[in-house]
């Protein structure tokens, strides 16, 4: 009976743990991976503040206020005062640029640099469920810590990524350690590194990244992201005709 018994409880830990590892799926990993940077389907804003690092140059700053709501972003820079006031605007697969004083709206890439190793699409709500289609391509172990390697392929147009690889944890939270992005030609263009997160009203989101171009090594820029919070936002604002009224 002992035996038997003995033989029972291995059985259920094994299929428990299968069980586990089977929850864990593509579908799953992107749609948490969406949620570190932001809040999915619903309206909310948050701030960035981006310091550009360049061998031999002065660092470069600059603040932004961001409002998204599905695949809609607005972007307003706060600083440095020759920028402010400046709006980009992200609907669906087209991005938009107002500068004030003047009657222009530009349409921009989301792959073109804001600011060092930032491109436009960096800092806009990112939705990589929608965009992408993903997959797990292997498991990797960094500094003891396991991690699922996902693989991100594009399916709309208008991103600033071909193919995004994101290393994600295996431990609860399932929080990314980093990721690669590449170009169409599948070039490797900079490395994201997920170094610091923080609760926001009781939800964790990446608050520190660390960007480091591909070829130049040197050149780096943090992204520090602040003050999420859930908003009611009037879709109105994000209409490229609003653009020149919103400041």
């Amino acid at each position: 009976m002992e035996k038997y018994r003995f033989g029972f409880w291995i059985v259920f830990l094994l299929a428990f743990s299968l069980s586990s590892k089977a929850e864990v799926t593509a579908e799953y990993l992107v749609n948490r991976l969406d949620e570190v940077r932001g809040y999915r389907d619903q309206g909310f804003v948050f701030d960035i503040t981006n310091i550009s690092y360049k061998k031999d140059k002065e660092p470069r700053t600059n603040t932004l206020s961001v409002k998204v709501f599905n695949d809609k972003s607005l972007i307003r820079f706060e600083s440095p005062a020759r920028e402010r006031g400046r709006t980009m605007l992200k609907e669906d697969s087209n991005m938009w640029l107002y500068i004030p004083g003047t009657r222009r709206i530009i349409r921009i890439a989301p792959s073109q640099r804001l600011i060092g190793e930032t491109s436009n699409g960096d800092v806009v709500g990112t939705n990589f469920s929608r965009d992408y289609r993903a997959k797990i391509v292997g498991e990797e172990s960094v500094e003891a810590q396991e991690y699922w390697l996902l693989e991100l392929t594009s399916t709309a147009s208008g991103v600033a990524y071909t193919k995004v690889k994101v290393w994600m944890a295996k431990a609860d939270g399932h929080q990314p350690l980093k990721s690669e992005f590449y170009s169409r030609s599948d070039r490797l263009l900079k490395t994201a590194f997920y170094k610091e997160y923080k609760k926001y009203s009781g939800e964790l989101k990446v608050h520190k990244i660390l960007l480091v171009d591909a070829l130049m090594q040197d050149n780096y820029t943090w992204m520090k992201f602040d003050n999420y919070q859930l908003e009611a936002l009037d879709p109105a604002i994000f209409q490229k005709a609003s653009l020149g009224r919103l400041n």
